[in-house]
C-alpha cells in the first residue's frame, strides 16, 4: 500500500525482536500510543515473527495463524526472520527460492495491513522500528523493505531498545525520573537491565541509558512448574538486590512476555522490587518508546531539553578546521548524541599545500580533541588549488567509522582520477 505522507497518517513504533514483534501507534485522535490488538490469544499484542505462504497460491500468513496453517498442511513456514535476515540467509517454498530481505518485506507488509484495518488509516506519517541489537545488516534490509512497500525513506527511523526505554521515561512525570529509573525485560531473548540518569551540569544536559544483558537469566519454560516459579523467583530477587543496591530508584518497570504473570511467580522478587519504589508493567514498552521517539523527531524543537546518549548514538565530536573564503572555520562532520546509522556525511575539500588531513576527535568529558590523519600523497599533485578530494564520512557502530577520500579531478582540464584511500578508526 503507498503511502502518501498526508498530515493525518499514523505514528508507528515497531519492536522488532528475534521472535516476535509487537506495535503501538498514535494519531491525531488518541494522546497516548495505542498497542495493535493482533489476536485473541493470551497475549494479543504478540506477533510471532513467523511467514506461511499458502499451499498453490500467492497468500502469506503471519503470526501464530502461520504455525497453526503449516501444522494442518496447508503451506510451507518459515520464521525466526530477524536472524534469517542477519546472515542473508534464504528460503523456498514450492520450489521457488526467496531471500530473507523479501520474506521480511512481506511480512511487514501483512502486519501493517492489520495496522490499517484496527486504526482506520490507510497511510503512515513516521514509523520508528526498535531493535534490541542495530546490526547494519538488518538496518539496511529494513530500510530497503519499507521502500518496495511504498513508504519512503525520510518517514522511516531505527532506534535501540535502550533508546525506546529511554523515551518512554522521558514521556513520564518528572518525579517518575527525578533519579534513577529502571526497567527489567524478560523475555524468550533474555534477560535485559536498562538505567536510565539525567546528568545535570552539562551543557546541554544529558539524558543517558545502557542495557545489561544479565547472565542470570533464564528460559521462560520453568515457569510452567512450581520448582522452576521458586528458581525464577529466586534469581529474579537477586538481581534486584545486586543491580539496585545503594541506588536511589525514582520508578521501576518491568515489560515482556516473561513478566505477563509474574505475580503468579515471583512474589518475593516483587516485594523486594516495591519497597520503597513505585512499580509499573508496561504492555509494549519498547514500541511505545519507539512512537515517542517518532513524536519527537517530528517537532521543530524537541521536547526533552536534553542530549541523548545511549546504544546507537555517537559519543565523539569530529570535526576538520578548514578555509572557507578568507576565514578559518570549523567544519562539523558529526556530533555527541547523533544516530550513528543516519550519520553519513560527504563534501569536497581543495588540500592547497596540505599533505595530509585531519580530523579532530573530541570524546564525550574529554577537554581536548584527539587528532586523526590520513595522509594525501597518494592523490596526483597539479599545482596550488587544482586538486579536489571528495570525502565521505560513515559510521559503522557508535565507535566505529570509516573515511573515503576520492580524487574528483578540478573541471575540465584535469579529469577524476582513480585514486581512492579508504581508512577505518574505532573510537571507542
Amino acid at each position: 500500500m503507498m503511502n502518501d505522507g498526508k498530515e493525518n497518517g499514523l505514528i508507528v513504533g515497531y519492536d522488532l525482536c528475534a521472535d516476535h514483534c509487537r506495535i503501538s501507534y498514535h494519531t491525531d485522535d488518541n494522546e497516548e500510543p495505542k498497542d495493535l490488538v493482533f489476536s485473541d490469544e493470551e497475549n494479543p499484542y504478540l506477533i510471532r515473527n513467523a511467514i506461511c505462504k499458502k499451499k498453490g497460491e500467492d497468500s502469506w500468513i503471519v503470526g501464530q495463524e502461520a504455525y497453526e496453517t503449516a501444522l494442518l498442511g496447508g503451506g510451507s513456514i518459515v520464521d525466526k526472520l530477524l536472524r534469517l535476515t542477519e546472515h542473508s540467509g534464504f528460503a523456498s517454498f514450492e520450489g521457488v527460492r526467496y531471500s530473507a530481505e523479501e520474506l521480511l518485506q512481506r511480512f511487514l507488509q501483512e502486519t501493517l495491513k492489520v495496522l490499517y484495518k484496527e486504526s482506520g488509516k490507510k497511510t503512515i506519517r513516521e514509523i520508528t522500528f526498535t531493535v534490541q541489537v542495530l546490526s547494519g545488516t538488518v538496518l539496511d534490509a529494513l530500510i530497503r523493505a519499507m521502500k518496495a512497500i511504498g513508504i519512503e525513506r525520510k518517514r522511516v527511523h531505527i532506534v535501540s531498545h535502550t533508546e525506546s526505554w529511554l523515551y518512554f521515561i522521558l514521556s513520564r512525570s518528572r518525579e517518575l525520573r527525578s533519579n534513577v529509573a529502571v526497567l527489567f525485560d524478560l523475555s524468550g531473548d533474555g534477560l535485559n537491565y536498562y538505567e536510565m540518569n539525567l546528568l545535570r551540569g552539562m551543557q546541554p544536559n544529558i539524558a543517558h541509558a545502557e542495557r545489561t544483558f544479565l547472565e542470570e537469566g533464564f528460559s521462560l519454560d520453568i515457569l510452567d512448574s512450581q520448582a522452576g516459579c521458586r528458581m525464577a523467583d529466586s534469581i529474579m530477587t537477586s538481581c534486584v538486590d545486586r543491580m539496585l543496591k545503594k541506588k536511589l530508584v525514582s520508578s521501576a518497570y518491568l515489560s515482556g512476555s516473561g513478566m505477563d504473570h509474574c505475580q503468579r511467580w515471583g512474589s518475593g522478587f516483587l516485594k523486594t522490587l516495591c519497597e520503597r519504589r513505585r512499580v509499573f508493567f508496561v504492555e509494549n514498552l519498547f514500541a511505545k518508546g519507539a512512537v515517542y521517539a517518532a513524536l519527537d523527531r517530528m517537532r521543530e524543537t524537541s521536547a526533552y531539553p536534553y542530549r541523548i546518549m545511549c546504544e546507537g548514538r555517537i559519543s565523539v565530536d569530529i570535526s576538520m578546521d578548514v578555509v572557507k573564503g578568507v576565514r578559518e572555520r570549523t567544519l562539523m562532520i558529526s556530533e555527541i548524541g547523533q544516530n550513528w546509522y543516519e550519520c553519513k556525511t560527504s563534501f569536497d575539500i581543495i588540500p592547497d599545500q596540505a599533505e595530509t588531513l585531519k580530523l579532530k576527535v573530541k570524546k564525550l568529558g574529554e577537554k581536548a580533541p584527539v587528532d586523526l590523519e590520513i595522509p594525501l600523497h597518494e592523490f596526483t599533485k597539479r599545482g596550488s588549488k587544482l586538486t579536489r578530494i571528495g570525502v565521505s564520512v560513515e559510521f559503522h557502530s557508535e565507535d566505529n567509522f570509516s573515511v573515503v577520500l576520492k580524487d574528483k579531478g578540478f573541471g575540465e582540464f584535469f579529469p577524476a582520477g582513480d585514486t581512492v584511500v579508504r581508512r577505518n578508526f574505532n573510537v571507542g
